[in-house]
């Protein structure tokens, strides 16, 4: 099993735990791989040109992970086939817009892998059109095989309530055959063996019709689109209080341009915004607390300092996670069709009191 070391942690764990250390292969990414995404540029700041020139980066660490491998002799390229790459659509610790679909093909094409995504944070954010992303085991269709997202994130239903994606007929009746819990449904077809488990709550199921009949009256394109301009205002809001002048040319007001520009190479998102997923980013905290990537550097901060800074937010009434990203301490702000500029003007202000 495969996956990104920015995937999400407790996926990793699973792997681990199921497949052995020695099978639950990381991909290194977020030490050497990461940088290179800051760095990139587009002359002409299209969305689709920081994708191609980022999906070139998650390639190499791919293709590198595989190469260090079979010159080690543990594997042959032969081998690999049948092995499995779990990807995260948009990676919950550094809210990274996951090229998946040219992962999945080029694990597929190149290895005979198969291919699994945790669309956590997808459902509402992104639009998902199976049709294009699963594999059904023919050719010219989407390199995935299997896809989950769950419902209680953006698309705001109660908790308990998840979607799983297959296409592939085959993977249906092999590596899904049997569910986690084994109840009466379990050999009544794909859908039954996952939905009938025995005493399950449907009350978050039995929601979906109305909150899918809510997004549609408020017409889901619209709601991205707003929402995506929104959490860019919340970004400029906090920088021009945490790091003002950095992207405003030595005046007071943070230009947006220039911040969609110029704020990942000079470090005060995590990744160019473009890279972003469309409701979530990570933003540096202000200098005083936020630490430094470089190794040797004293100021160089751990998860332990990242929850010390959450506790505090937290004391104030402010809910939002803190990450530790290369010794580096980052919000990672969220903006929904709840949020308004006031919830970020509060954010900044508590993180300039930060002890």
């Amino acid at each position: 099993v495969f996956s990104f070391d920015i995937n999400y942690g407790s996926n990793k764990k699973m792997c681990q735990t199921y497949h052995g250390q020695e099978n639950a292969i990381e991909i290194p990414f977020e030490e050497d791989f990461l940088p290179l995404l800051r760095k990139i540029q587009s002359s002409s700041n299209e969305d689709n040109d920081y994708h191609l020139q980022a999906t070139d980066v998650f390639l190499s660490a791919f293709d590198s992970t595989i190469q260090n491998l079979i010159r080690g002799g543990k594997h042959s390229k032969s081998s690999l086939a049948g092995s499995l790459l779990l990807l995260d659509h948009i990676t919950s610790n550094t809210a990274i817009h996951t090229p998946i679909m040219s992962l999945a093909k080029y694990a597929k094409e190149e290895y005979g892998m198969i291919v699994a995504v945790d669309g956590a944070h997808s459902l509402l954010s992104l639009p998902l059109e199976m049709s294009n992303i699963l594999s059904d085991g023919s050719d010219g269709q989407g390199g995935v095989d299997i896809y989950l997202t769950n419902c209680h994130k953006w698309f705001s239903s109660p908790r308990g309530a998840a979607a799983l994606f297959c296409s592939n007929t085959t993977i249906q009746d092999s590596i899904l055959r049997q569910p986690a819990v084994v109840s009466h449904g379990v050999n009544d077809g794909f859908l039954s063996r996952f939905l009938w488990d025995g005493c399950r709550d449907y009350s978050a199921e039995l929601s979906l019709p109305a909150i899918t009949d809510f997004w549609n009256s408020a017409d889901i394109s619209v709601v991205r689109k707003d929402t995506k301009q929104n959490l860019k205002e919340g970004i400029r809001i906090l920088i021009q209080h945490w790091h003002p002048g950095v992207c405003s040319g030595g005046g007071d007001n943070a230009d947006m341009a220039s911040i969609e520009q110029n704020s990942a190479e000079a470090g005060l998102t995590l990744v160019p915004l473009q890279l972003h997923a469309p409701m979530m980013a990570l933003v540096r905290l202000p200098d005083h607390i936020s630490g430094s990537a470089v190794a040797n550097k004293s100021d160089r901060k751990t998860s332990t300092d990242a929850k010390r800074v959450q506790d505090y937010f937290y004391s104030c009434r402010v809910e939002v996670p803190v990450k530790c990203v290369r010794g580096v301490l980052y919000c990672r702000v969220s903006c929904h069709v709840y949020n308004t500029a006031e919830d970020f003007e509060t954010l900044a202000r508590v993180a300039l009191n930060v002890p």
